[in-house]
């Protein structure tokens, strides 16, 4: 696993006048899900990205993983242009964890993580039997996402929490320098909830990880997240610390309701309410 002494020295990513669409039969006339995105994400950072349903969050997630390429704009991956780097070269960089996976082969959950070392085979040339390495990088993840005792479970008899813990296990035997999650907490109670979030939080400050996560969870987010990038209408409104984007006015503005933000007992970072 990398360490803090290899984050890379610039940013994570660069974007610059990033446009996005989904193609339709109307495409001519079809608007924008991503419009003129421009911005910098600093490695070693949790970035979350925040705003209403519809937003732009999943997408523009997915275009930092390349599963989807911009009509417009560009966007550089730590230094080098996303377009010109193929989809193994992206993947030894970074992972992804979507929203739902679904798990249709009764795989072990050791078997799944592991297969979190296939992109460094790729270009190997033919099949490639995982070596002790691979065993050994697989193992520290699982150790990291305490799911050493699930091993010879099957992914599918699992409880949500675990398979969630397992999946990220995977995207970390990848040992990528940036991690990509949407909606990581979603689905799961609190205690699950908390025990994710803790577990990217000691990720990053151990090993330097990059994480960039998509949330709906204000308070989570405002706890666990160093910046946070509000989007709307599928344009950045406003990036900055929890104490910058967590304001009664601006998320009136974007979410159009009114919210109550008083400071956490604990860690003094906002908290936001509903009012009754």
């Amino acid at each position: 696993m990398r360490d803090a002494g290899n984050v890379f020295s610039g940013p994570a990513y660069s974007l610059r006048e990033v446009k996005f669409r989904y193609a339709t039969p109307s495409r001519d006339t079809s608007e924008s899900v991503l419009k003129d995105i421009t911005c910098s994400i600093d490695s070693g950072e949790i970035l979350g990205i925040l705003g209403p349903n519809g937003s732009g969050k999943s997408t523009l997630l997915k275009l930092l993983a390349r599963v989807l390429r911009p009509q417009c704009g560009t966007i550089e991956l730590l230094g080098d242009p996303l377009s010109f780097m193929s989809q193994a070269d992206i993947a030894r960089r970074v992972a992804l964890v979507p929203q739902e996976t679904l798990q249709i082969f009764p795989f072990t959950i050791a078997e799944m993580v592991l297969m979190g070392r296939f992109p460094h085979h790729r270009g190997l040339g033919g099949w490639h039997w995982e070596d002790s390495d691979d065993l050994r990088i697989a193992q520290m993840a699982m150790e990291d996402l305490d799911i050493v005792h699930l091993g010879a479970r099957l992914v599918t008899d699992v409880s949500g929490g675990e398979r969630q813990r397992a999946v990220i296990a995977r995207a970390l035997t990848q040992q990528p320098q940036v991690l990509l999650l949407d909606e990581p907490t979603a689905f799961l109670d609190l205690h699950h909830q908390l025990d994710i979030a803790r577990i990217l939080r000691r990720l990053n400050r151990e090993r330097g990880l990059t994480v960039i996560l998509v949330s709906h969870d204000l308070n989570l987010a405002s706890q666990y997240c160093d910046q946070l990038m509000l989007l709307q209408h599928g344009r950045i409104v406003e990036v900055g610390s929890p104490r910058d984007i967590l304001r009664p006015d601006l998320l009136k503005s974007v979410y159009g309701c009114q919210v109550l933000v008083d400071s956490h007992p604990q860690s003094g970072l906002p908290r936001v309410s509903l009012p009754v």
